[in-house]
Order: C-alpha cells, then sequence, then structure tokens
C-alpha cells in the first residue's frame, strides 16, 4: 500500500433512484453521452485519474486542488447547458465534493480520511453545485475567478471533526479582485508620549482599526 496526499472528487447525480424509475433507458444514455463527450474529457484535460465509478458517481484524484476545483468548475457549467432542453424535474444534475487530505492507494482502490471527508462534502452540495473543504478553499481563492460561499464549520457523519465547508452555485457572482490601492501596505513610524519609537504598518482605507502583536 502507497499513502501520500491528493486531491480527490467525489461526484454522483442527484435524485438518480427517482431519475432512474421515471426513465431508466433516457438517463442511462444521456449519463453515457455527457460521460464520453464532457465528463471523461474534462478529467483528462486536467490531468484527473478515475479510481472507480458506480451507477450514478465517480471518485476521482487530481494531483492538485487547483486541477480538480477547474474540472468540476468544467463540467457543472456545461451540465447545465446540455441538460437545458430537458424539463425541469427530469434534468441530471450532479454534486462534487472536493478535499485535499492523506490517501491510502491498496491496489486500484484508494481509502483514507481524504476520501472520506470528500464524500461527506458531496452530500453537502446543491444539485448543480460543488462543496469544498477550508483547505481546498486557501489553495485556490481569487485563482479562478469564482467565488464560493462560506458555509462555515460543519458536523458531518463519521467525521470526528468539523469540517469547513465553502460552496459553489451555478449562479454564483465572479469574485472581485480588491483594488490595488487596498493591498498595499505602508510602513511609518512614531514616537510615544515617553519617547519610544515605533514602527507601525497600515493597510487599506476606511475606519482605522488597531490590530496589535500576538
Amino acid at each position: 500500500m502507497e499513502r501520500r496526499l491528493a486531491a480527490i472528487l467525489v461526484a454522483d447525480m442527484a435524485g438518480y433512484s427517482r431519475l432512474m424509475e421515471a426513465d431508466e433507458e433516457g438517463v442511462l444514455t444521456r449519463q453515457k453521452r455527457h460521460r464520453r463527450d464532457l465528463i471523461d474529457p474534462q478529467i483528462a484535460d486536467n490531468r484527473g485519474h478515475t479510481v472507480k465509478t458506480t451507477g450514478d458517481g465517480m471518485l476521482v484524484e487530481f494531483a492538485s486542488a487547483h486541477d480538480a476545483v477547474r474540472c468540476a468548475l468544467g463540467i457543472q457549467k456545461a451540465m447545465a447547458d446540455r441538460e437545458t432542453d430537458t424539463p425541469e424535474k427530469t434534468r441530471i444534475r450532479y454534486r462534487v465534493g472536493i478535499n485535499i487530505g492523506d490517501v491510502v492507494f491498496d491496489g486500484a482502490d484508494i481509502f483514507g480520511d481524504g476520501v472520506n471527508v470528500a464524500a461527506r462534502l458531496e452530500g453537502l452540495a446543491e444539485p448543480g453545485g460543488i462543496c469544498i473543504s477550508g483547505i481546498v478553499h486557501e489553495t485556490v481563492a481569487g485563482r479562478l475567478g469564482e467565488s464560493f460561499r462560506d458555509m462555515g464549520s460543519q458536523r458531518v457523519k463519521n467525521i470526528s471533526r468539523p469540517v469547513r465547508v465553502w460552496q459553489w452555485v451555478p449562479d454564483a457572482r465572479p469574485e472581485r479582485e480588491p483594488p490595488a490601492a487596498a493591498l498595499q501596505q505602508r510602513v511609518k513610524y512614531c514616537t510615544s508620549p515617553d519617547g519610544t519609537h515605533l514602527a507601525y504598518t497600515t493597510i487599506g482605507n476606511g475606519p482605522p482599526v488597531l490590530k496589535a502583536p500576538n
């Protein structure tokens, strides 16, 4: 067995049992077409490796969180267009969870905390949406031009610690880059009443807020 850090993507089809009961053949045909024309090419383009698939989902390993999130965004955005002509109640929508963690590779399968958390994140995602862990958000924030909403720390099944969750949905507004002036740190000096020379920095603008060293 091999152990290493990896970015894990877990996805499944929302409402799979209901969709299959209503139109089994049609859902399977559309699912295969989405896999062939969209999902598998997106995974390959972003250097992902499909570990296994199920009837309604998949487990994919990536070398980086950036690749995993970019792949998920590409799939979710394209799926909304591909299913536009399908009635609302019968549209195929995927839910995606992404995490970075320690993973155990055992033959063709993978296990470990990184996989378990990704699976729980997928369960929190809205149909057509993506949930990522806090560590993934720290890695990709501001780099993909997409907005993720902070859902705070969540208690999830069979995970003892709270998991910080960030969510993307299809109608999310792109993040705006902060003004360059707001990011420019300025070092200044002053003298206290007792003659002590002090250095301090200012950054941003607006009402002053003092942050003392800790």
